[in-house]
């Protein structure tokens, strides 16, 4: 993972399904919420994932567990 990563790699979009993610939410939980696709939101993830150089499910859950806002 990359361990540089800050606040301002994200897009405004990417933060708030980052936040809600660490809520709990499921990615269909998002898309409601949010009035967009599931499809969307998992297109968000993958960016996310891509901008933290995850290779796998665990670093991801690992860095929104430990990403500060």
């Amino acid at each position: 993972m990359n361990p540089h990563v800050q606040n301002g790699d994200f897009t405004l979009r990417e933060l708030e399904i980052i936040s809600l993610i660490q809520q709990g939410n499921t990615s269909q939980e998002i898309a409601d919420e949010l009035h967009i696709s599931e499809f969307t939101i998992k297109k968000h993830r993958e960016n996310i994932a891509r901008k933290i150089g995850s290779h796998g499910k665990k670093e991801f859950r690992r860095f929104i567990r430990n990403f500060k806002a």
